[in-house]
């Protein structure tokens, strides 16, 4: 009998800045890790309503290309309390992402600070790139993809492996 998947989403605000660029690179991440591949699915949601349905920034996609990532990425989706029970893991960018993701959720997800994987206990926030140039969605970007495969050891754990790459 096959396990079930792992729902992993991460969290920003508007969901078309940071939240899909972390989706991306963790997409990439997992399609070239053999144990997870076929076993996790990573979304993306903000916490505000404002771009729902909405490709992510020109900026964020740029900051992707520039780095070598073709995903895609999801259209912006409202984390509400229906899409955050189906996660088993809440990646948010900032503290008050994740107040607001626990108060919807009344906890039956495990959440993680995108930053504490790379600083842990400083409870340190995600820039946000948005008011920014290029090389805030780079610095934004470099982030993600130094956190990333800490986040997939973690994942690896909670499949029951344990990854030596972390």
């Amino acid at each position: 009998m096959a396990r079930p998947s792992l729902h992993v989403s991460t969290i920003c605000t508007g969901n078309i800045c940071r939240s899909p660029m972390a989706e991306v690179v963790l997409q990439h991440l997992i399609a070239e890790d053999s144990l997870l591949k076929d076993h996790v699915v990573v979304t993306s949601a903000g916490t505000a309503r404002w771009h729902v349905g909405s490709p992510m920034d020109p900026r964020a996609r740029g900051a992707l290309d520039r780095a070598g990532f073709q995903q895609p990425g999801s259209l912006a989706t409202y984390a509400d309390a229906a899409y955050l029970k189906l996660q088993d893991f809440v990646v948010v960018m900032t503290r008050e992402h994740l107040r607001e993701v626990v108060d919807r959720l009344q906890p039956t997800a495990q959440f993680l600070l995108w930053r504490n994987l790379l600083e842990p206990g400083l409870d340190l926030d995600v820039p946000d790139p948005y008011f920014g140039n290029d090389q805030e969605f780079d610095d934004c970007l470099a982030i993600f993809r130094a956190a990333g495969p800490r986040l997939t050891s973690v994942l690896r754990q909670q499949w029951g492996e344990r990854s030596n790459e972390v």
